[in-house]
């Protein structure tokens, strides 16, 4: 089904609705004023309810000569349309009155959205202050919603970056809501994408193609480097396992105490060391590692990772 199809059911589902709620609002107040009020305001009311009713059932004959799978889908684009929104909506913030987060249909061709703040209830009676309620509204257009319902990915991709979208448009453009501050605001643009990456413009579709490949390439160069930072840690973690089995099992590589000063450590520190293990002015590495010293493991470490690097030393 062409899309301008399914645009053009999805207006006929939308008046009809529109038409049928007027009438029963009508309807509720002409029912609830019949006990109260007196004959001529129930005449006037009643009128008013005899033309949204008969309005009401003039919007639905276009409707009804709709196949029934074309009405169908009407209704369920409608309805995901609606939800989406409101769904973008909640990208505003609560305030410290009521904050409400809804969706409605666009008065104009293009989808749009924002905050209205107005001043609620005071903080307590004995506080003059008053707390700020917001109604954060996003309006859908029916032309940009029929595309927005079935482009499951890219609004999957949007959203990631953030800007929930509430409309796609046949002819190319997007509308997505940007959060500033607490408040919502709509934007229309272009997006490129490819893969799981995304690039939003509001100049032109040739420039969000220039954006996505400046983040293509950004993508490609941190996965390189990363590539490479895991390298590194895998050839750290073996050059660590050997130099650790070098200190436990090769008697013949001893640590001086020259080596043990070149560290860092201290004459008196190294001095304390002997006395306490006994050891003298060398001592092979498994010793070391034996004594169970911090210190010493650390020399006995360092020595063997020295070595690890020179395999012909090992060999010798």
């Amino acid at each position: 089904m062409k899309t301008q199809t399914k645009i053009d059911d999805l207006k006929k589902h939308i008046a009809a609705d529109a038409a049928r709620h007027r009438a029963d609002i009508d309807l509720r107040g002409l029912t609830a004023a019949l006990p109260a009020q007196g004959a001529e305001c129930c005449h006037a009311l009643l009128d008013r309810y005899m033309a949204s009713n008969n309005a009401a059932a003039d919007a639905a004959v276009p409707l009804a000569k709709l196949p029934t799978a074309r009405r169908d889908l009407a209704a369920a684009t409608a309805k995901a349309a609606l939800e989406l929104g409101r769904r973008a909506a909640l990208s505003g913030e609560s305030y410290s009155g009521e904050t409400d987060f809804r969706a409605t249909w666009a008065d104009s061709a293009n989808p749009s959205a924002g905050t209205c703040t107005d001043k609620g209830a005071q903080y307590s009676r004995k506080c003059t202050y008053r707390k700020i309620d917001a109604d954060h509204v996003v309006r859908v257009a029916p032309e940009w919603s029929p595309l927005l319902v079935e482009r499951e990915e890219l609004r999957t991709l949007s959203d990631r970056d953030g800007l929930p979208l509430i409309g796609i448009h046949e002819d190319g453009p997007c509308a997505w809501v940007r959060r500033k501050g607490k408040t919502i605001t709509s934007e229309i643009g272009w997006i490129a994408y490819f893969g799981s990456i995304c690039y939003h413009s509001t100049i032109s579709q040739s420039d969000a193609d220039k954006g996505l490949a400046r983040k293509l390439a950004a993508a490609r160069r941190e996965w390189s480097d990363e590539q490479i930072r895991q390298l590194d840690r895998v050839k750290s973690a073996k050059e660590e396992r050997r130099a650790r089995l070098v200190a436990r099992l090769c008697g013949s590589i001893v640590a001086t105490v020259a080596d043990a000063r070149a560290l860092g450590f201290c004459p008196p520190g190294i001095e304390q060391f002997q006395q306490q293990h006994g050891i003298g002015s060398s001592a092979p590495l498994p010793s070391l590692i034996r004594t169970g010293n911090p210190s010493a493991i650390r020399l006995a470490l360092a020595i063997a990772r020295r070595v690890n690097r020179r395999p012909e030393a090992v060999a010798a």
